[in-house]
């Protein structure tokens, strides 16, 4: 389903429990009990709809989109209330955080070096993981993609990514290494558009 369809249905949903709560508030013959543990049915349906929505707004890109991925930090039972987002394309991690003051990372992805995945026990009920992401740009060394959906998904999608990108720009890891301490994108030619990458995750 389309998350136009998707938001559509969730709506519809909406003002069907709204209405269903007024007519029984407004009802004196139904007791008060009743009412009471309606509403709070209709509130669990209601966050079921909120989180089924996020989910699609996160997980369903259009076809031609340059993102690869996108996700936000996850927070409360595993849903995605936080200003912070993080995004994938063909050649950088970017992680963009706050809302009135803003502070964006970013790492080119022929640069990344290293991963690390961790999940607690609690990451593991809702679905989520840490994923480390190390670097050798002085100025940005490592990235944390917290709490987020399918991290091991997300973890060899940027394991191939790297390395289509690092093909690419004919980087060797050795190169990286060797080559932390100066800015090498003088070296490469960074508009490059010959690069057609096919890794998505829905």
């Amino acid at each position: 389903m389309s998350s136009g369809k998707v938001y559509f249905v969730n709506f519809l949903g909406l003002v069907l429990k709204v209405v269903l709560c007024v007519i029984l508030w407004s009802n004196s013959d139904v007791p008060v009990w009743i009412c009471i543990l309606a509403t709070l049915f209709c509130v669990l349906l209601l966050a079921k709809d909120v989180y089924i929505s996020a989910m699609v707004r996160t997980e369903y890109i259009k076809s031609g989109s340059k993102y690869k991925w996108r996700d936000r930090k996850r927070t409360f039972l595993g849903l995605p209330w936080s200003f912070t987002r993080y995004m994938l394309t063909g050649e950088k991690l970017i992680i963009n955080r706050g809302f009135f003051n803003t502070k964006e990372d970013e790492v080119k992805l022929y640069r990344v070096t290293d991963f690390s995945l961790s999940r607690t026990f609690g990451q593991k009920i809702f679905g989520l993981g840490t994923l480390k992401v190390l670097s050798s740009d002085k100025s940005c060394p490592a990235l944390e993609l917290i709490n987020i959906k399918k991290s091991a998904a997300v973890k060899e999608l940027i394991s191939k990514l790297v390395e289509e990108e690092r093909d690419r720009k004919r980087v060797t890891g050795r190169e990286i290494i060797n080559n932390h301490d100066h800015d090498c994108d003088h070296d490469f030619d960074d508009n490059d558009d010959s690069f057609e990458s096919t890794g998505e995750i829905y």
